[in-house]
């Protein structure tokens, strides 16, 4: 009996005692780098070092901040989605989502995740309980909400599919296939890709957020993949078939360019600068006033960004 007392203590210990990953502290602003190569997330500060770096213990391929203190973490291959609470460093929830994940998006209390095996999005709260399931187009990847609606962009398939908030399906819009990276400017819906086969994607297109009218097109060569506002009220894309960084207008409007990365994937705006992931020379460029300013040495891979501002 007291050994298997023992054994069961043991058991306890070895199915609570995963260990805390490095605490990130509250009050710091930080952009953080998911390196998918060595499977690290790197977390650099104001000042545009590494502050922190987290070794991780699955093949992630993404993540996103559902609040200022919960990082999500999920993975294609994997059956399960993460929430690690960044003050602490401690796995608060896991999320059951099974093979597939291409995309996850936090909105207010909700978490969407998109599955482009399953072909669905579901919806989560922050605890890691489903709470609803529909059925997409074909491969879902990008997604984001605008005022109570969802838009889901079906990278495989030529449609974009809208939800309510609670995931009923209300409309769809006509789309190119392999349509991938999203912006709601004003009360327009600027939509980037990839292209297929041999004809690359060449431009932005500019849809009426409330009717899917096809406005116009930006041409930023070649697959516009990433965009991000800055506090100026420009739009930057990234086009990262040919490492370019365009600044255009809200209107519409290039302004100007400059090639910036080897083989970028992921731009975000972080206080006054513009950060690009450079994936194959595993460097993130910090871009001001039209010039990189500075490029400061990650992990291998850096495939996506994500911003805290908050500072409490």
């Amino acid at each position: 009996m007291k050994k298997l007392s023992i054994l069961f203590v043991l058991f306890l210990l070895g199915a609570c005692g995963k260990p805390s990953l490095p605490s990130i502290d509250p009050s710091v602003k930080f952009v953080a780098s998911l390196n998918t190569i060595e499977g690290t997330i790197d977390f650099i500060s104001e000042e545009q070092e590494v502050m922190e770096s987290w070794q991780l213990d699955a093949a992630y391929t993404g993540f996103t901040l559902v609040s200022d203190d919960l990082l999500l973490l999920y993975g294609f291959t994997l059956e399960e989605a993460v929430l690690i609470q960044l003050s602490t460093g401690k796995q608060l929830a896991t999320l059951d989502v099974r093979e597939g994940t291409t995309f996850a998006y936090a909105y207010e209390e909700n978490i969407y995740i998109a599955n482009g095996k399953e072909n669905t999005v579901s919806l989560f709260d922050q605890k890691g309980e489903l709470l609803a399931e529909a059925a997409t187009g074909n491969y879902p990847m990008s997604m984001i909400a605008q005022d109570g609606d969802l838009y889901v962009v079906n990278f495989k398939d030529e449609i974009l599919s809208i939800f309510s908030l609670n995931l009923t399906e209300k409309t769809k819009w006509d789309i190119p296939s392999s349509s991938h990276g999203i912006l709601v400017n004003g009360n327009e819906l600027w939509l980037g890709g990839h292209g297929a086969g041999s004809s690359p994607n060449r431009v932005i297109k500019r849809y009426n957020i409330k009717t899917g009218e096809l406005l116009g097109e930006i041409e930023a060569p070649m697959m516009p993949i990433d965009m991000t506002e800055a506090g100026n009220g420009h739009i930057f894309a990234v086009s990262h078939g040919s490492s370019t960084v365009y600044d255009i207008s809200k209107t519409g409007e290039v302004l100007a360019s400059m090639k910036a990365g080897a083989n970028p994937f992921s731009i975000a705006t972080f206080g006054e600068n513009i950060v690009l992931a450079g994936y194959d020379d595993h460097q993130l460029y910090f871009i001001h006033s039209g010039k990189v300013t500075n490029k400061l040495q990650v992990g291998k891979g850096p495939f996506q960004l994500v911003v805290r501002e908050v500072s409490k």
